[in-house]
C-alpha cells in the first residue's frame, strides 16, 4: 500500500499557530484626523460671519459654508472651510509698524495696520491695546513682544490663527483666554515679553468695559 502524503493544500492555514504576514515595508498607518467639537464649529462660524460683515462672503456663500461647518466631523475639515478667509498678507505698500510705547499714557493700535515679523509694545504705569484682528501680516509668523510695567496690555488676536504665549511674569503674568488651534493655520502669532507688576492678556474679544473706554476715548478725540 502506498503511503499517503498530505499535500500542502491540506494544511489548515487558519490555525492559531500560523504566523501572520508582515505588512509591506514603507507603509505607515494613517493618523486619524482630530475630531471637531462644538466650540471648534462655533469659532469657524465666527470667522464666516466676520467675512460676511466685511464683504468677503455673500449671504449665499455664508449659507453654503455654514452647512459644511455643521456637517464637519474633523478639525481639518473646518480649517479647509475658512482657509481662504485668513488675514490678508501685504507684500508692499506702507512700512510695517514696529513698536508702540506708553509711559503714564495709554496707547492703542487697532484697525487696518501693517505688522511685520516683529512688533514691540511697552506700557509703563499705563495700559495698551494691540488689536490684530484687522491687521495685515507681511510674514506667515509674527512675534508680538510686550513689556508691561505696572499696567495692563490687551493683545487681541483673530479667530483663525495659531497663538502661542510664552511671556514671563514677575508679580504679574501673561494670560490667554483659550489655547491655540490644534490644526495647521496659515498664520502663527507668538506673544512673548515680560510683565512686572502688570498683566498681558491675550484675548479674542476685548472686555465690554474696555471696549466702552476705547469708544469714549475715540468720541473725545473727535470732539476735540
Amino acid at each position: 500500500m502506498d503511503n499517503f502524503q498530505p499535500s500542502e493544500a491540506s494544511h489548515d492555514e487558519s490555525g492559531p499557530g500560523k504566523a501572520l504576514s508582515p505588512e509591506p515595508a514603507g507603509i505607515v498607518p494613517a493618523t486619524p484626523a482630530l475630531r471637531a467639537s462644538d466650540a471648534d464649529r462655533e469659532r469657524t462660524v465666527a470667522i464666516l460671519q466676520a467675512a460676511l460683515a466685511d464683504g468677503r462672503l455673500s449671504h449665499g456663500e455664508l449659507e453654503q459654508r455654514l452647512e459644511r461647518v455643521y456637517g464637519a466631523t474633523s478639525k481639518n475639515e473646518l480649517a479647509e472651510i475658512s482657509a481662504d478667509l485668513q488675514p490678508a498678507q501685504w507684500s508692499g505698500g506702507s512700512s510695517a509698524v514696529s513698536k508702540d510705547v506708553g509711559v503714564m499714557n495709554d496707547f492703542v493700535r487697532k484697525g487696518r495696520w501693517k505688522v511685520g515679523r516683529k512688533y514691540k509694545g511697552t506700557a509703563v504705569i499705563s495700559s495698551g491695546v494691540i488689536d490684530l484682528r484687522d491687521a495685515d501680516f507681511t510674514e506667515p509668523e509674527t512675534t508680538i513682544h510686550v513689556n508691561s510695567w505696572i499696567g495692563t496690555v490687551y493683545v487681541v488676536v483673530p479667530e483663525n490663527v495659531d497663538v502661542q504665549v510664552t511671556g514671563t511674569g514677575i508679580l504679574g503674568g501673561f494670560k490667554q483666554d483659550r489655547e491655540g488651534t490644534n490644526y495647521a493655520a496659515t498664520h502663527r502669532i507668538n506673544v512673548t515679553g515680560m510683565a512686572v507688576g502688570g498683566s498681558v492678556l491675550v484675548v479674542h474679544e476685548l472686555p465690554d468695559d474696555k471696549q466702552r473706554k476705547l469708544l469714549k476715548r475715540e468720541q473725545k478725540s473727535i470732539g476735540n
